[in-house]
């Protein structure tokens, strides 16, 4: 693949995910979730006038090591199909750890977002306070995403210290979107 997935148009985008190819994948699509909920968090911070420390600066940086990561799991999911067809076991492992490394920093990049999106759904402009709860659940989404690429990918192993940190990320968000959802009586389970 030669062009960016940042610089496609979206239904260029669309067309790409949607095609009866493998790639742009679950880890490309998960990484531009959680660029998309920094942008949103971000435009939130703008808008803020809080007291407290203004996360602008951190949200964009989060925004865009997503959409680095985006474009980094096309690559290394190309590298890791080769090398599975070249047969060389230990050109596929390391490619395979790869394959792990880039969702398991798409889930951390992403549950980083979706906390710093739920301080400005709790304190931020009330007017944009749907928009910082969609970050944080978009933020959310992402980070359960690449929690389950690395499961996927380490599926023959149980005892892997990167299931740890996936786990973990998944429950960080867990709290996180309740959080967000707690002003939505509708939304929250009894």
């Amino acid at each position: 693949m030669n062009e960016s997935v940042e610089d496609l148009p979206l239904q260029g985008l669309l067309d790409m995910v949607g095609a009866r190819t493998t790639a742009p994948g679950g880890g490309s699509v998960a990484g531009i979730v959680a660029a998309l909920a920094g942008a949103l968090a971000g435009m939130c911070a703008r808008f803020s006038d809080s007291d407290q420390a203004d996360p602008t600066r951190e949200l964009d940086e989060l925004r865009d090591r997503a959409a680095s990561l985006a474009q980094s799991d096309l690559t290394v999911y190309a590298d890791y199909i080769r090398a599975r067809r070249s047969g060389c076991d230990g050109e596929v492992s390391a490619t395979l750890d790869e394959t792990i490394r880039i969702p398991l920093e798409v889930a951390e990049v992403a549950t980083q977002l979706a906390e710093l999106a739920v301080g400005l759904a709790r304190s931020g402009n009330p007017n944009l306070r749907g928009d910082a709860t969609v970050a944080v659940l978009m933020g959310s989404a992402a980070a359960r995403a690449g929690a389950v690429l690395v499961c996927e990918n380490l599926a023959d192993t149980s005892t892997d210290p990167r299931l740890a940190r996936a786990a973990a990320f998944v429950t960080s968000v867990g709290a996180a979107e309740q959080e967000a959802l707690s002003p939505y009586p509708a939304l929250t389970a009894p």
